[in-house]
């Protein structure tokens, strides 16, 4: 067990995965899914006004009469596929975490909604043409590596029609400039939201070269299991991420604050961008 904790007390190449993601873990899927209702989680969704605000957004830039079937890659429990949906949008939701996707199929099963769930890895889905309008919302895209990202903007070209456009936000370097490495442990509380079991956290957060930033939790257990969650993001110029999707096919049309249209902060902790298949 000793061997094992120092192993994964290393600090990791970038990207390098855990011994498990968390939206994968069995165990956590109670906390994945409470995550998308929490503002204060991280990845957690916000207010319903939010939603709204960026629904409404979304229905501007992609007139319904034009641009009517989307995708939402990344789509958690369906709040925004069943927002769109509810404005007359065809909408599929795609996301790899099992108890997501049946939580919202079942929302849309009571709102009498057409929506087409799919359990499936954004890296490796595949789609052909199909789509006027993709979303990669909530800075999803920042938590990939960059050979990931490349699979998915190739996957995302492919399956959007030609002049498709793409919603996507990510962590700004301003967000990098301000993180703060830190390393901290400590015994369970009775709340954790990780585990009911008593358990030992390490906790450390560390910024890597060239805008890359770790938050890594290590959880130990009495009868010896240890569980490492990494949880990565990439933070982003305007420039550098203009340069990696112009490389995958795609034009950036505009940047906003965030997805809700916003106007756009040189010194905010994220944006958002519009892009458009070439």
């Amino acid at each position: 067990m000793m061997e094992k904790l120092l192993e994964i007390a290393k600090m990791p190449e970038p990207f390098e995965e855990g011994t498990v993601q968390i939206w994968l873990d069995s165990d956590r899927t109670d906390l994945v899914l409470k995550a998308h209702f929490d503002e204060n989680i991280p990845g957690g969704s916000r207010e319903s006004s939010f939603i709204d605000e960026t629904v409404d957004f979304i229905s501007e830039i992609a007139p319904l009469a034009k641009l009517k079937k989307v995708i939402d890659l990344g789509c958690g429990p369906g709040l925004y596929s069943q927002k769109l949906a509810i404005k007359g949008y065809e909408v599929v939701g795609v996301d790899f975490n099992k108890k997501s996707i049946e939580y919202a199929a079942n929302e849309a099963q009571k709102k009498d909604l057409s929506i087409d769930y799919r359990i499936e890895d954004i890296t490796n889905i595949e789609i052909e043409n199909e789509f006027d309008v993709a979303l990669l919302i909530y800075q999803i895209y920042s938590v990939f590596s960059p050979e990931n990202r490349k699979k998915i903007l190739s996957n995302v070209h492919r399956g959007l029609k030609s002049g498709g456009i793409v919603l996507l936000d990510v962590l700004s370097e301003t967000s990098y400039e301000k993180f703060e490495q830190n390393f901290m442990w400590g015994l369970s509380r009775k709340d954790s939201p990780f585990s009911d079991r008593k358990h030992l956290t390490l906790y450390a957060s560390m910024k890597y070269p060239n805008n890359v930033t770790l938050s890594k939790n290590v959880l130990v257990f009495a009868d010896g299991e240890i569980v490492n969650y990494n949880y990565w993001n990439q933070h982003f110029t305007v420039e550098s991420l203009e340069k990696e999707v112009n490389e995958s096919g795609f034009t950036l049309e505009k940047v906003y604050a965030d997805v809700n249209g916003g106007e756009y902060k040189v010194d905010s902790d994220s944006f958002a961008v519009i892009l458009k298949k070439k």
